[in-house]
């Protein structure tokens, strides 16, 4: 019975770990897609495209997380206006005024390569749920450990041609 209850505990926990971490990039990336400097040249109208990336079935994960990232925003992150939109890897393969792009976790290994060479290509900055996806070009990600820890891949940096604010460097690890 104790065994049991240790189980029922723990996997509580690795929930509320994973529903902490999920709503800390909800609350910060849009933030980080800020100080992008040529963001605004990305969009073809007035209000930029905040992609929330998903492969196979799990579009109601990243169309719930969109929702959610609109709602804490309200579509505007400091004087730029922004709406989150939950898109499939081949939806956003076709879609050229994306602005910004999230990958929700447990995404398979091909498609986090196939949207860092997109990112690159487009030079669409690009941040994934799993901070291990930077080995595949991923350009960033936000880990959560004693303090809040934004990583960014100092090779897809300087690959994709990348442009931030100063402030982002001053706050995030580049990691190789």
């Amino acid at each position: 019975m104790r065994i049991l209850f240790l189980f029922f505990i723990g996997f509580f926990i690795a929930e509320a770990d994973q529903s902490f971490l999920v709503n800390t990039h909800i609350r910060m990336l849009p933030k980080i897609m800020a100080l992008d400097t040529h963001l605004a040249s990305k969009a073809a109208s007035s209000k930029i495209i905040f992609a929330i990336v998903y492969d196979s079935n799990k579009k109601a994960n990243a169309q719930s997380i969109a929702d959610e990232m609109n709602r804490v925003h309200n579509g505007k992150i400091s004087t730029i206006s922004f709406t989150a939109v939950a898109l499939s890897v081949e939806e956003l393969m076709v879609r050229k005024e994306t602005a910004f792009v999230y990958l929700i976790q447990q995404c398979n290994s091909q498609s986090v390569k196939k949207v860092a060479a997109w990112g690159i290509a487009n030079t669409v900055p690009t941040f994934s749920y799993d901070v291990n996806d930077l080995e595949f070009g991923i350009l960033g990600s936000i880990s959560v450990e004693r303090s809040t820890i934004v990583y960014i891949n100092k090779n897809t940096l300087k690959e994709g041609k990348f442009r931030f604010n100063d402030t982002l460097f001053q706050i995030a690890r580049l990691v190789e």
